[in-house]
Order: C-alpha cells, then structure tokens, then sequence
C-alpha cells in the first residue's frame, strides 16, 4: 500500500539504485567501466555538457556502483567527451556518435545537447544489459524532431531539477507553461519564468509560452500594432529565454471579423439568451488571423532573434477544409502550425458514425484533418510544421491512469509519426498536455523511436519487457497484446471522456438532476487545482454535434465495444495473475490494467444507467416503472462492487486516480464518497420513487 503522492518520491529518482545483476560476467566483445572512469570533458564544456557529465557520473554511482570523477585529462580507463560535426548522418540536431573499443569509450556529441543524448544511450545501454558492460561497436543517432514538448509530471508547471532531468533522459527537449502574462501562471500561481528557462537551460531544454490573454485589439484597428508589441515585449521581458510562443485561438478571445463567426467571448455567445449560431472567433480559421499573426510575429522579433511562433489550429479542426488551407497559405514565413494527429478523424462502428473529439489511442492516425493541413504547410512556403499528438504513453482515452500499456499501438502511432516526418516534413511535437506524462516502458520505446538508426520498435520491444518483466515477459507481451486490441475497441465521445472515461469509478451515479446541489453532484474540491472536479460533467447528458450520430442510436452500440474492450483487459488479466511470484513491475502492470478494467465497467453501467433513466421518463404503466427501478437497483449494486474492488487498486499504485489538473479525483477518499454517493441512491432515492410509484394504492 502506498501513501498519497508516494510516486512521486520514486518518480524524482531519476536513477535507480542497485541495477547492476552482480551474476553477469563480461563477455569477449564488450567492454567493462571500472572505479575510479575519468569522465573526460571538452575544455570548452558548456553547462549542457557540465550536466550531463555529472548526470552519468552518479547514475553509476547509483545505478551500477561505480565510482567515476570528471576531468580534462585524458587516461587509460575513460569515457571521452567529444563535440563534432563531422559524425556521418548522426550529424544534426541532438546528433551522437558512441563508439566503444578495447581502449575505451568516445562519445561524439553534434552539439552539447547531442553530447548528452550520448550518455544518456550509455546509460539505458547498461540498464537493458543491468551491468556496466558495453558492447564494441559504433552507434550514431540524431533527434528526428526539432522539438517535443512536454509537460510535468508531478503537478500543473511544477519543474524541480530531477523532473528537468527525467524529461531530459526521455529525449525530451521542451517544457511547456500555459500563462496569463509574464508572472503568472494559468492556474493563478506566480512564476519566475527567467529562473525556469535558466535552470531548464542546464539540461538542454526550452521553454514554450501558451498564452492566456485578451487579444483585443483587432489588427485593422488603430495603434494594433503597438498593443501587441507592448504584450509580447512584456512577456519577453519576463522570460527572455522563451524559445516558444504558442497561439491558441480558444486562449485569445480573439474577436474576429469574419463574418463565419460572432464577435464576441466563448461565454457570451448568445442573444437575448438564444445562442447565436455561430462559432467565435478562437473556433474558427478567421480570415482576418493571418494579419494578426504577422502582427504578433512581428512583435515577437522587435524582442527577440530566437523566439519562434507555433499556431495551434486544432480549435477550428472540424471545419471546411478549403477554409483552414486558405489560413495556412496565408501565414507569415517562419511560423509553425500544429494541427492535431488524429482529433476530428471521423469512422465507421458498426451501423454508426463516431467522432474522434479528443486524444484516444482507438485510432493510430493520421487523421484526415492532420493530412490536409500537413499537405497545405508543404506546399507553402516557409510554414513549418508540427502536430499535438498526445504520444507520450497518454491521452483523454483513461483521465486517471498514469499511461496505456498497448505498446502495438503506439507502435503503429510512432511508426505514422516517423512517416509524416519523411513525407510532410513533420518537425515538432507536441507530446503531452495537462496530464504530462508518466515513466514507462511506452516512453523507452518512443524515445528509440525518434531517434535515428535504432532497430526495428517491435524487436525493442522484446527487449524492453525482458528487462521489465524478466522470467515472465512472454506474458507480458502476450497481455499487452490482448491491450492492444482491447482499445480499439475503444470510443471517443465527449460524453465519456468528459465523464466516467476521465475520472473512472468515482464518477457518480444520480438518478436526479445535479445542478442544485453543491458543485453540481461532484466530489468536492479540497486541494487548489487548476482544473479540479470542473473538468468532468456529473451526469451523462447526451451531445450531438453532427459529426457522429445521434446519440440514440450510437449508444448501444457504445456499448456493446465497451464490453468487448472490458473482455479483453479481462483476458490479459487472466494472463498476468497466472504468473507465478511476478515482479514489482508485472504486478504494478497488472494492477493498471485491472484499473482500466474497472474504469470501463463503471463507463458500462454509466451508459446503462442513463438509459434506464430515460425509460422510467417515460413509463407508461406502475408495472413498468417498478421493473425499471428494480433494474437501477441492481445495476448500483453492481456497481458498487465495482467501485470496492477499485479501493485496492488506488491503494496499490499512488499514481492511480491522480491527475496534475485535477489532483486525486480517484483516490480512496474519492471512492469511499462515490460508495457514500451510491448508498444515498439505493436508500434514500430509490425509496422516494418507489413511494411515488405506489402512491395511486392509497386511492384504491
């Protein structure tokens, strides 16, 4: 049983004690590190290098057991630093060069953040071997993304030194921070965001800027100009470092001209109380937003000759094709668009339509809306581009779970990535949003994905669960197997991912309307979020948006692939239990695959129950009505087991239930509320109805 916040205390340990497998022997071809390795340095060694060079030096103190010490003097028994630009077709950005001989150890670096790139390879080499031996031979691989942009992982743009480390190791190069001026932060809290970019600067990482503010002031008006000069001077003034600046038009209030859209704020889209019809400026390609954009870009260079402009376009994605290119071919030079992987990709289930509304893993992508813009940005001159893909282990598919143990499918997501980059020039990602990202075998695969010359990501694979899972990682394979084709299984809809699929068994069951009671029915908040209970809906309520199908007729069939996703975690589950004395990690994998079990049952019953709901609505007969009661009664009694069997779960792996922007919205204080919930269900409301039901016998 693990305490609150428990993982983060392990997450922070960037290296782990006590890998070395003491039985291994050191083979022909491989060379051995002992105490008392000279870390040799370039002279010249910036802090990127001092870092890194420091980072290795205790991960085989820690790790291996090794004492080594950092000097410029070369020696018999070192590892050789080295910058140069001549390393064959690892020359590039992030580019290393690794070779390994009798004598010792060179890493080549391109540039300092290459340079660390190369211990860290040293570094995972050793882990997968668990024994500071090294193979003879030559390995040269360079970044193939300019960058890939994270946020934390241990809470809302918190980034201490070991997280700066962590993201660093990962391969990692950008942070990113959602602001509201130069001070403070989108949840409110005051940053020193010059401090940050300094510190996140020592492990060769930047920072990128989402910024939340009114933008007021139309292009076309007069002194435009100077307004936005003044907001982004302001903001490079705070963080002259900021390598970044990303526009997102839900976080300007932008109020455009276009005559597609209302110009006025998301929250006062209406007319005397009627909505207007129309979307608002930030969700739409606004025909006026390039001349904004030139104008913001020109503000961002009067301030700086390194900060670069990334456009988010994915809150116009469902819109007309010819209406978002015309947008893109329309953008300055050098700006960078980011249209979404596969959001807005719409596909068949059965006899219905879906939608994909947000990140799942359902669909490896690209989406159609991803294809047209990234076309669009290759035959325009000087846009560049990039996608928000959700790819570090994690997206809106389980809100509360710490990553998706299907590796085939990020497999085949990554495998899409790498292609778009050959034949679209992709060149950024954008790898996770408010809920970061979590350590795990998923994260090792990507990063060997995106670097160059690794070997085939299926054949990683196998060697990543055998160093996971050891005597038990066929069954490993064989269960994340069963994962795999569980998701696809897997449906996105705003309703579930904005419900039972965000928060899993604590959501609530009410067979009332919520919006009197405090908080609207939700657990109440006790920790200062920037999110907190808000970012979920209480009650299933149906969405139609005419881009899947109404809501009566997709929901059965909902259904039917929710449960047969649930069979199929069920099976993998099977497959892991059957494992005899497993590992830390089999057991941690088991027990978050159980999670994700016990989530899609509770998404089961939400959806059961809400059609019960309508039916009693409608009623015709007091038999009827009482069936139907009956039917809710059991359907919370089964739920209720479901929500016991989760408190183990929660208790087992403290990351479990926890979200940076909601905090723990699952935890077991959570589902002791949601047994509370459901017991004043069966014995307070499930009465009163039935008293209502049977009210006509006292007129007999």
């Amino acid at each position: 049983m693990e305490y609150k916040y428990q993982f983060k205390t392990e997450l922070l340990q960037v290296h782990k004690p006590n890998l070395r497998d003491m039985v291994q022997t050191k083979s022909d071809d491989e060379y051995e590190l002992k105490h008392g390795l000279a870390l040799v340095l370039p002279a010249d060694a910036d802090e990127v290098v001092l870092t890194a060079a420091r980072d290795f030096a205790d991960y085989l103190f820690t790790s291996m057991g090794i004492s080594a010490m950092l000097s410029h003097a070369e020696s018999d028994h070192c590892v050789k630093l080295v910058l140069n630009q001549d390393i064959g077709d690892a020359a590039g950005y992030m580019g290393y060069r690794v070779t390994v001989t009798e004598i010792g150890v060179t890493v080549e670096g391109y540039d300092p953040r290459g340079l660390a790139q190369g211990l860290y390879y040293l570094e995972d080499a050793m882990t997968l071997r668990k024994a500071p031996f090294l193979k003879y031979q030559t390995v040269a691989k360079k970044a193939r993304f300019r960058f890939r942009i994270t946020h934390s992982p241990i809470g809302m743009f918190e980034f201490p030194d070991a997280v700066l480390s962590l993201i660093a190791h990962y391969g990692m190069d950008t942070i990113d921070v959602w602001i509201k001026d130069g001070y403070t932060s989108h949840r409110g809290d005051f940053l020193d965001l010059r401090l940050l970019s300094e510190r996140a600067a020592k492990y060769g990482i930047d920072l990128a800027l989402m910024l939340y503010a009114d933008h007021s002031m139309h292009p076309d008006d007069e002194g435009a100009q100077a307004f936005y000069d003044k907001l982004y001077g302001d903001l490079l003034a705070a963080c002259p470092k900021a390598k970044y600046i990303t526009f997102c038009g839900e976080a300007t209030h932008f109020k455009s001209r276009d005559p597609h859209v209302n110009p006025v704020p998301y929250a006062e889209n209406y007319d005397d109380n009627i909505p207007s019809g129309k979307p608002t400026g930030g969700w739409w390609p606004c025909e006026d937003y390039p001349r904004l954009l030139s104008m913001i870009q020109r503000a961002i260079q009067k301030h700086s000759d390194h900060t670069e402009l990334i456009v988010s376009t994915y809150n116009w994605g469902w819109a007309p094709e010819a209406d978002r290119v015309k947008l893109i071919e329309a953008l300055p030079a050098g700006v960078w668009i980011m249209p979404t992987w596969n959001m807005f990709h719409q596909f068949r289930v059965g006899d219905t339509v879906q939608d994909m509304v947000d990140y799942s893993l359902c669909f490896e992508g690209p989406g159609d809306y991803f294809v047209s813009e990234a076309e669009a940005a290759a035959r325009t001159n000087g846009v560049k581009l990039s996608t928000n893909a959700q790819c570090s282990g994690r997206t809106w598919d389980f809100g509360v779970a710490p990553y998706e143990p299907m590796p085939g499918r990020w497999i085949k997501q990554y495998e899409g990535m790498i292609a778009a980059g050959e034949q679209w020039a992709l060149n950024g990602i954008y790898e996770n949003i408010h809920y970061g990202f979590y350590p795990s075998f998923i994260m090792d695969i990507e990063k060997h994905a995106f670097f160059t010359n690794g070997k085939p990501l299926t054949a990683f694979l196998d060697e990543i669960l055998v160093r996971d899972y050891g005597k038990d990682a066929a069954a490993a394979k064989q269960a994340c197997a069963l994962f795999d084709e569980a998701i696809t299984h897997y449906v996105p809809t705003n309703e579930d991912q904005y419900g039972a699929f965000r928060i899993g068994p604590a959501y609530p069951f009410w067979l009332e309307d919520t919006f009197k009671l405090p908080e609207g029915g939700r657990k109440p908040d006790k920790v200062r979020t920037m999110f907190g209970n808000a970012i979920y809906n209480p009650t299933y309520t149906t969405e139609i948006a005419g881009r899947n199908s109404v809501a009566g007729v997709r929901l059965y069939e909902e259904i039917k692939q929710n449960e047969q996703m649930a069979d199929l975690l069920l099976q993998g589950i099977a497959i892991l239990n059957a494992c005899d004395d497993p590992n830390r990690n089999l057991q941690k994998l088991c027990n978050l695959a159980q999670f994700l079990y016990r989530t899609t049952l509770t998404v089961i019953h939400v959806k059961r129950h809400y059609v019960l709901k309508q039916r009693f609505n409608i009623a015709e007969t007091r038999e009827q009505a009482a069936a139907i009661l009956d039917e809710v009664e059991a359907l919370l009694l089964e739920e209720r087991d479901n929500v016991l069997a989760t408190i183990p779960l929660v208790q087992f792996d403290s990351r479990i239930g926890w979200e940076p922007s909601m905090e723990y919205a699952t935890d077991e204080e959570a589902l002791n509320w949601k047994l509370k919930q459901l017991d004043f269900e069966l014995n307070t409301t499930l009465p009163t109805f039935r008293r209502s039901n049977d009210l006509i016998d006292q007129f007999m």
